[in-house]
């Protein structure tokens, strides 16, 4: 027996969204895209440049952006990355910053499959 991995998209959080934001839905989606690319690029320059001040920052963001589509493991990346700024530990932000990536992807491709334009 194969263990799918859970949704990286909460789909009754997803379609509260959908019904509230109506014909702006896809713009919302957009810029989630948007924002979460340019703040994935900016975390792994900061990360690379030791800022722990400017990662802290970007992940706050993107924690309450992913939350607020439904992308909760995405989010929760987003706040282990965001205590880098106390802790400082290069080698586990470097890990975060992947696990994050990683999981965006997860959420690009059910975003790819399930935004309907409107």
């Amino acid at each position: 027996m194969t263990i799918m991995p859970s949704s990286p998209i909460d789909e009754e959080t997803y379609s509260q969204l959908l019904d509230i934001m109506a014909d702006e839905f896809a713009e919302l989606v957009n810029c989630f895209r948007d924002d979460s690319d340019q703040a994935l690029r900016l975390l792994q320059q900061h990360v690379n440049a030791e800022d722990s001040a400017a990662v802290g920052i970007i992940c706050h963001k993107l924690k309450s952006s992913s939350k607020l589509i439904g992308a909760f493991k995405m989010a929760e990346f987003a706040r282990l990355l965001e205590d880098y700024k106390d802790d400082n530990d290069q080698q586990l932000a470097e890990t975060h910053v992947q696990q994050l990536c990683d999981e965006y992807a997860r959420v690009q491709e059910w975003l790819d499959a399930h935004v309907v334009a409107c």
